[in-house]
């Protein structure tokens, strides 16, 4: 085992099977946050079993080999505690909040989830069927919807980042509880799991939580993701009929996280999108009123990223809408713009991330998915530093670098000539104004 402490607090330790237990301790709490990570999600799929991790991530809660299904989530809630989990593109969480005198239990049940589930047969055929409910549901929301077919338009549709993260119905339909049981064997071992605790650590038995982690049986991961490529800019626009509104999403390839542009980028998103005080809000909502709610966000992973625009109005003003965002855009460009929001930029998303400390599941959460996109554990004071350290030039070289040129467009509306014209619109920022 190795051992490594950082600030913050923060101790990251290696075992024997390559397993990482990653912790903060905040003595003042009397609550634990638990959260397992498995380095597994959609991007590992392919076109045959898409949506594989996501049925695991719900199949694990259908009864381990210590613990009936009612019991997992009951052991948790009678206590006042949370029990919930996610599948990403990238990998696949399960966590747990509990009071401190409950620490034990937690841990017993998330490990049971990630080492010892059964996936009965039956159980896991209905499971399938609660899945599919939720494909469905995911397909009548058009923001959601949107936001998928710009994924797809952007990587392509069987690309492992463009593929739907809960899979398609064929293919959810067609996995077998030996399809289910062979995935987790082959992506549940040592090396691909990482446990986060953060919180009163005085209440935890490290010791037992080490002995239990490096019993996790290790094993050798054959596949490797490609790197995701971009599609030529395209628009994909869906027709549904009982809308009023047009949902919108128009966006970029950007960069993997580990990018030193990675910092000038989360400012650019933040000044154009980040809160009721950003640049697109101040115009769209609050000097044009054409729309109710707008903002932008990058998603940077491990191997890639993008940047997107999203928001809805009325089809009789998306196109004045769409216009005045490539308003906004082009005049960004301008350097004297860019310069006079960046200190909005940098203190609000210095400020963001300080408040989130207070968080132990945000804590958690940074943790995991630092160490699954950037291989290693960043402190706070160290994130917010490399923020203090952009520049003005940095800030203005990452945004010629990836804003200008043609953008992706996926928009999902009620029928009509609107519809029409934005499959053959071309959203493109040039950066010489309107």
């Amino acid at each position: 085992m190795t051992t490594e402490n950082m600030t913050n607090d923060i101790t990251v330790e290696k075992l024997s099977n390559d397993a990482l237990i990653v912790s903060r301790d905040m003595p003042f709490l009397r609550t634990v946050t638990f959260g397992i990570g498995v380095n597994v999600g959609a991007a590992n799929e392919n076109s045959n079993n898409s949506g594989i991790s996501h049925l695991i991530e719900h199949a694990v809660f259908k009864g381990t080999k210590n613990f009936a299904g009612h019991d997992l989530k009951r052991i948790i809630e009678s206590v006042g505690g949370v029990l919930n989990a996610f599948t990403s593109r990238e990998y696949t969480l399960f966590y747990a909040k509990v009071p401190d005198f409950a620490s034990r239990q937690a841990f017993d049940v998330l490990y049971d989830l990630v080492s010892v589930p059964i996936f009965p047969e039956k159980e896991i055929e209905l499971e399938k069927g609660v899945v599919l409910e939720e494909i469905a549901m995911y397909e009548d929301d058009p923001a959601d919807l949107s936001g998928t077919n710009f994924l797809k338009a952007l990587w392509g549709e069987e690309t492992p980042y463009g593929r739907s993260i809960i899979g398609k119905v064929e293919t959810v339909k067609n996995t077998t509880v030996d399809d289910v049981r062979k995935y987790f064997k082959d992506h549940y071992i040592s090396s691909n799991i990482l446990l986060s605790i953060v919180g009163n650590l005085r209440s935890c038995d490290m010791n037992y939580i080490r002995e239990k982690m490096e019993a996790l049986q290790n094993g050798e991961l054959k596949e490797d993701i490609e790197k995701p490529i971009a599609r030529p800019s395209t628009n994909v626009v869906i027709e549904k009929r009982d809308l009023k509104q047009v949902n919108v999403s128009i966006g970029i390839k950007t960069i993997e996280k580990s990018d030193k542009r990675s910092y000038p980028l989360s400012i650019i998103t933040t000044i154009l999108g980040g809160g009721m005080s950003s640049v697109l809000f101040e115009k769209l909502r609050e000097k044009y009123g054409l729309v109710y709610s707008i903002s932008s966000s990058n998603q940077s992973n491990r191997l890639g990223g993008y940047f997107t625009v999203d928001f809805s109005t009325s089809p009789s003003r998306v196109f004045d809408a769409i216009e005045k965002i490539r308003g906004v855009l082009n005049d960004m460009a301008n350097s004297l713009d860019l310069k006079k929001h960046m200190d909005y930029g940098k203190k609000r998303l210095k400020g963001k991330l300080l408040t989130s400390t207070e968080s132990t599941f945000s804590t958690m959460f940074m943790m995991v998915d630092d160490q699954f996109t950037l291989r290693k554990i960043r402190g706070i004071d160290r994130v917010i530093q490399s923020i203090e350290d952009v520049k003005y030039d940095d800030v203005v070289e990452t945004y010629r670098d990836f804003f200008l040129g043609k953008w992706t467009l996926s928009a999902v509306g009620p029928s009509g000539t609107v519809l029409d014209k934005l499959k053959a619109y071309e959203f493109e920022v040039s950066g010489n104004g309107h």
